[in-house]
């Protein structure tokens, strides 16, 4: 019988030669990346000018290279939150949902199999951990904002996943409940996952996001600025962590997703100049997204008793025909608010045919 390779030894071994080259790259006769002198020639000056123009190189791009970058992340949450991250903090990649799935993984082969939420969260969230056999156990029957609200936390040593904001109705977490969970963490030394995907949208003057208070090295907070700059076309977000997670969560991130592109780390280095930025241009929309929402209630497009605070999504009752396809409440694990849906303003825009560029 054929011997079966020690595929564990395998895995070591390409992670220490990661470590390796570090310092030696040039010299790396085995280099997976591409020295091309043809670049011009194949891609043309417009493309070609992404990496000779910019700051950017002819190979594989991982955003946990970039200093620069990790950097401007660090910068931005020691400005917005007074938090002193250090590399080992932060791991940055295109999108999102990758994000997700890399901390499913995470969880799986760290020997979880039953986890907790607060509801709602995003649907993807919810297949992947289905499909790694991870169990999923709501804390709570209601959303945060909802008057009544309380949960029912584990007394033992566990992970619980959360939306801040509650996305769809542009509702953040209110610092009551942040403050019993970080009380609740520090107690059982439970890690938490917040999916704050739609953070640092706040309507707001407020820069500062509510789950910063909760213990980095205990904590796990996805942030997405291609969201908050509502450009989804670009990819960029990154996973603030524990540090003694690091190492096994970019070996884990960069297997799963591999390099990203060279628009998108162009893009990344962008998005965080706007967010770090002291003049008016971080607020261009947070502001943008609140008329929208004013113009459309004060025409009576649209009513809600949910009053939004942040975001580009809101839940109300529509004023257009019925048969216009709409996410109601079953879509957020919702009861109560019969002819509500989440509404994009972006979107209300363009359907009602509003004017509003330019407008504040």
């Amino acid at each position: 019988m054929k011997r079966r390779p020690d595929l564990d030894a395998l895995v070591l071994k390409h992670r220490l030669l990661d470590n390796a080259i570090e310092t030696n790259r040039d010299q790396f006769l085995s280099d997976w990346n591409c020295d091309n002198p043809l670049i011009e020639q194949l891609l043309g000056r417009e493309l070609s000018s992404l990496i000779r123009g910019g700051r950017l190189r002819d190979s594989y791009i991982y955003f946990d290279e970039d200093e620069s970058l990790l950097e401007s992340i660090r910068n931005f949450h020691s400005q917005a939150e007074g938090l002193a991250l250090s590399h080992n903090n932060i791991v940055a990649g295109p999108g999102s949902s990758s994000f997700l799935a890399a901390f499913a993984i995470w969880l799986r082969r760290c020997g979880y199999t039953d986890v907790y939420y607060i509801p709602p969260l995003y649907h993807t969230f919810y297949y992947l951990l289905e499909s790694l056999d991870i169990n999923v156990t709501p804390v709570a029957t209601l959303h945060a904002y909802e008057a009544q609200y309380s949960m029912n936390l584990p007394s033992h040593h566990s992970v619980l996943l959360m939306c801040d904001p509650v996305w769809y109705a542009g509702r953040c977490v209110p610092m009551a409940q942040i403050s019993t969970i970080a009380d609740w963490q520090r107690a059982t030394r439970s890690l938490v996952f917040v999916d704050g995907s739609f953070q640092y949208m706040k309507w707001s003057q407020e820069r500062s996001e509510r789950t910063a208070a909760l213990d980095p090295e205990l904590t796990f907070r996805l942030v997405c600025p291609a969201k908050a700059l509502a450009v989804p076309f670009f990819r960029f977000a990154y996973l603030l962590h524990p540090s003694s997670t690091h190492d096994d969560l970019v070996f884990l991130y960069e297997s799963t997703v591999g390099g990203a592109s060279a628009s998108d780390l162009a893009f990344a280095r962008r998005a965080l100049n706007v967010l770090t930025a002291s003049d008016s241009i971080n607020r261009l929309m947070p502001d943008y997204f609140r008329s929208v929402y004013y113009a459309l209630v004060e025409r009576e497009l649209i009513r809600t008793t949910i009053i939004p605070e942040c975001g580009y999504f809101v839940f109300a009752i529509p004023q257009v025909p019925s048969d216009l396809p709409l996410m109601d409440q079953s879509y957020f694990e919702l009861q109560g608010y019969p002819g509500y849906g989440r509404i994009n303003l972006m979107a209300a825009r363009r359907i009602y045919g509003l004017e509003m560029a330019g407008k504040q």
